[in-house]
């Protein structure tokens, strides 16, 4: 009985001793639960509160990516959508709202609604927009009329959304992603991390990538951080991928909203030439001991590399102390986790400020500056707004200026003209495409086709609708000669 008591409190304080260890574990995994809860939902507070921000946009317009509406803008395809955007906090001024520039563009009417005002909407006037979509940002504004009655109405005060400015969020931080999709009435809240970046081009700004859910009716909402501050706005998803989401990051939304707000025009800076990666095998040539920066292959009349003396051949070490690699990826602490890139750099330098660049020329360091200004006018437009899509209607066939829309859309009419497009998208100056014949016209009579390049007019070089017209209007013009690129010809009576 002894041994079977001994034994027996042996195992109590076996048991004992055990539980003691389980229950510490337990008391450290929740406290650790607990910790980690808190980091969550300290996030989630963040959201909830700039939640009340956020709007949602209805917009009544023409529907843009509709094939015929490309190729004969005459045509006009109503429709109705719906976005997301925020009240930004900008200085001392009320009532405007950030949001994408292709939630608003070709917009006839547009209003705004919010959880603060239940399902009551209130119109609002597009302040500006970027044309190109690169970035797709956009400002709109309440009226004063309509801010009193949104005062009004709201159940508490508007929550102004501050931008984070001067850093970039890292690989894996936190974001909530907050905007109204599909249509729902009360704004959703979707949880993710910064999962990559890609770098912007000449002709294309930054994204920061996302697994948070952004789906159609997120564009122009917040993404969000820890700090309370927006890092981006919702822009765009991968349609054939699982839970890859594009942010427009907040530097650039800045940019524009200074742009808008300022001068009525938004713009970056630009590097105003063509650029080629280095490598050693042009040691010798450009007297150069490694392959570091990268070398200018043009220089563009009227831009900021001209400005600053920069020949052809010479080799951009950095740019306001920000050195470069030979594919033009920042070197440094910048870009040490990600592919930050020169044209990156380039456009977040406003409008205006002096720019230090230091280049390499015959195995020399020089150094130069010259003011930041915008890239000199290309050839190629991509997608200008419906109502503002210049076109000429002559001959029975509708003339536009090549656009990247319009090579687009050439997909489904004729893939070869498409590809003869394409070759002529780095062309300096712009370039004259047929888009939509009419039956039994001139035109169809002499079995031209959609998709021909016109080159010139009686034998005068013509690049844009203003040369075609300055052609067709002389007194003595009674029939021209169009000729394309193909070599198609066609002599046409001047009615």
């Amino acid at each position: 009985m002894c041994r079977l008591s001994n034994q027996q409190g042996m195992s109590q304080r076996g048991c004992g001793l055990h539980w003691c260890v389980l229950n510490r574990l337990l008391t450290c995994s929740k406290l650790y639960n607990q910790g980690m809860s808190k980091t969550q939902n300290t996030l989630s507070d963040v959201a909830r509160k700039m939640m009340s921000g956020v709007v949602q946009i209805h917009v009544e317009g023409n529907i843009e990516e509709d094939i015929q509406s490309v190729m004969n803008p005459a045509i006009r395809i109503p429709g109705s959508w719906s976005g997301s955007g925020f009240f930004i906090r900008y200085k001392n001024l009320e009532g405007y709202i950030v949001t994408n520039a292709h939630v608003v563009r070709n917009a006839v009417k547009v209003e705004v609604s919010s959880m603060l005002t239940s399902e009551e909407r209130f119109e609002a006037d597009v302040v500006g927009l970027v044309k190109k979509l690169e970035p797709d940002v956009a400002l709109i504004r309440l009226s004063d009329k309509e801010l009193a009655r949104f005062k009004k109405l709201a159940i508490r005060g508007i929550e102004y959304l501050e931008l984070r400015e001067g850093s970039s969020p890292s690989r894996g931080e936190e974001i909530k992603a907050i905007g109204y999709p599909m249509g729902m009435v009360e704004p959703n809240i979707s949880g993710g991390e910064i999962t990559n970046f890609i770098s912007g081009s000449e002709y294309t700004t930054e994204r920061f990538v996302t697994d948070a859910a952004i789906n159609p009716g997120n564009s122009g909402g917040p993404s969000v951080s820890k700090d309370g501050k927006v890092i981006g706005l919702n822009t765009a998803v991968m349609v054939d991928a699982d839970n890859i989401g594009f942010i427009t990051p907040a530097s650039f939304v800045k940019i524009i909203i200074d742009n808008l707000l300022q001068q009525n025009e938004p713009h970056f800076a630009g590097i105003g030439g063509k650029l080629q990666k280095n490598a050693d095998n042009f040691n010798a040539l450009l007297k150069q001991s490694a392959a570091k920066g990268v070398i200018v292959a043009k220089v563009e009349a009227g831009g900021f590399l001209e400005a600053a003396g920069i020949q052809q051949r010479d080799v951009i070490i950095s740019i306001n102390g920000v050195e470069f690699d030979r594919h033009g990826i920042v070197i440094g602490k910048e870009g040490h986790f990600r592919h930050k890139n020169i044209f990156d750099v380039m456009k977040l330098i406003p409008i205006g400020d002096e720019v230090d660049i230091v280049f390499l020329r015959n195995g020399e360091i020089n150094a130069a500056s010259a003011k930041a200004m915008r890239n000199p006018v290309r050839g190629v437009v991509s997608c200008p707004i419906i109502d503002e899509r210049q076109y000429l209607e002559v001959f029975g066939m509708i003339i536009q200026e090549l656009s990247f829309d319009i090579i687009e859309a050439m997909h489904e009419v004729d893939s070869n003209a498409q590809i003869d497009m394409l070759q002529t998208i780095e062309q300096e100056k712009p370039v004259l495409v047929v888009t939509h014949i009419h039956q039994g016209t001139q035109a169809d009579q002499m079995e031209w086709s959609v998709g021909e390049l016109i080159i010139t007019a009686n034998d005068q070089e013509v690049h844009t609708i203003k040369e075609l017209e300055e052609i067709l209007n002389q007194d003595e013009c009674s029939e021209v000669l169009l000729e394309c690129r193909s070599g198609t010809i066609g002599y046409f009576k001047v009615e």
